[in-house]
Parts: C-alpha cells; sequence; structure tokens
C-alpha cells in the first residue's frame, strides 16, 4: 500500500491530471445528499468502499484492450489536458518510473517528498492559496542538492557575529531552477517567488485571495495568480527534468 501511494504521486507529477487518494485522517463535513423541492443536509464522512478486486498480487495482470496512445514527451505536456478524449501517456513514461526506481534510496526520499508537497499543493488549493503556494515551494526544497556551509560574520548593527549560511536559501531555490527548466536568466523574478513563500510562512502576509481581496482585476492579485501558476509548470518540468 505504501508503493501504490508512492507511484501514485509520481504518476501525478508524469501525467496529465491529478489522483487524489484519500487521507489516512478522514475528513468530515455538511453535504446536500438531496436534491429537489426540498433537499437534504447530512454530516457526511469524506470515505468511499468499492470491490477494488486483488489489492496486492504477486505476478503481473495480462495486457487487456487496446494499449494506450504514446505521445512525444513535448507534445504530450503541451497538448493533453481536460480535451474529453482517452487516456494518453508520454513516450518515456516508462524510463522516467525505471529512472525513479532505480535510484539510490536517500535520492527516492528526496524525490517521495517533492512528491508530496505537489499533491498537498493540490489538496490545498481549494482552502488555501497561501498553503498551497507554500507547499510548492517546499516541493523545490526537497530536491534542491547543494549544502550549504555555515561560517560566522561579524554584524555592524549587531555588533557581534552572526551564523550565515552560503548559499543561502533562496539562492539554493533559484540554482535549481536555473538548472533544471528554461528561461535561466529570471533571476529577480524567482527571487520574488520565494520572497513571497517566506512572507506567508513567516506570518506576515498572505497571497490576496486568502484575504479576500481577489475581486475584479487588482493588479497585486493578478500578479500572485500569474507567479503560483508559472511555479506550477516551473515545478514540474523541473522535477521531471
Amino acid at each position: 500500500m505504501r508503493e501504490h501511494r508512492k507511484l501514485t504521486l509520481l504518476l501525478n507529477l508524469l501525467l496529465a491530471g491529478t489522483t487524489k487518494f484519500l487521507p489516512d485522517r478522514r475528513r468530515n463535513f455538511w453535504a446536500c445528499v438531496q436534491f429537489g423541492a426540498e433537499p437534504e443536509f447530512k454530516w457526511v464522512q469524506e470515505w468511499y468502499s468499492a470491490d477494488l478486486g486483488q489489492l496486492v498480487a504477486n505476478q503481473l495482470s495480462p495486457p487487456t484492450g487496446e494499449k494506450l496512445e504514446e505521445l512525444e514527451p513535448d507534445r504530450y505536456y503541451k497538448e493533453v489536458g481536460h480535451d474529453g478524449r482517452g487516456l494518453r501517456v508520454p513516450g518515456d513514461l516508462d524510463e522516467l518510473i525505471c529512472r525513479y526506481q532505480n535510484l539510490p534510496p536517500t535520492l527516492q526520499a528526496k524525490f517521495d517528498r517533492a512528491t508530496y508537497w505537489l499533491s498537498m499543493a493540490s489538496r490545498q488549493w481549494e482552502d488555501s492559496m497561501s498553503a498551497s503556494y507554500a507547499s510548492l515551494v517546499s516541493s523545490a526544497e526537497a530536491l534542491t542538492t547543494e549544502e550549504s556551509s555555515k561560517h560566522s560574520v561579524y554584524c555592524e548593527q549587531c555588533m557581534e557575529k552572526r551564523s550565515h549560511d552560503v548559499p543561502g536559501a533562496t539562492e539554493k531555490f533559484r540554482a535549481f531552477f536555473e538548472k533544471y527548466t528554461p528561461d535561466p536568466g529570471l533571476k529577480e523574478r524567482r527571487s520574488k517567488m520565494y520572497a513571497l513563500r517566506s512572507k506567508i510562512l513567516h506570518g506576515s502576509d498572505l497571497i490576496q485571495l486568502d484575504q479576500g481581496r481577489a475581486f475584479g482585476w487588482d493588479p497585486p492579485w493578478w500578479n500572485e495568480r500569474e507567479m503560483t501558476t508559472e511555479l506550477w509548470t516551473l515545478m514540474r518540468i523541473a522535477a521531471r527534468n
């Protein structure tokens, strides 16, 4: 079951669309269970039960039906979406899954953390855009490879020595995208992305949508929305690369 969950998170990265498996801690909420002249409301639990067949098998299932359509990866990630057509896959899907399974345990654990935070970003979108955005940045931070070195510097304002990391968190975030995504020259844009994350997690700001201020074509709100959409795209490209 644990391996199934990890592969589901991996496929959420490699395929268009998202599969949301039921969480271990079940949520409860009010729901309208009957529509019509007299709607009926009940306090329900987010859960389902179904005959899913054999959960664990010792042998591979025999192939059934037609083979899934494969597309060139570049074409797949540009074209496939909610277009009403059947499931299609990128041509390198098997290769990418095998590469993931052959990663050393420490690197696979890092990748699992990245896909977890990507999944959380999707789950949190309906409740908090700020939390969703912070999860996207956490996904990138899970995959940063460069370790920081600590040394002391003298702060003239504090009049004492302070610990200093080189490279810092912002620089590692920028370096990750410069290495694994196109347009490496957008250094200032990456800095703004990380600065917004820091404000959210340190409690000094929220995305405007979470403040009830995103009405009409308000420029600050629209810029945050574009930044979030851009980070989603960049994170998926970088993680696959």
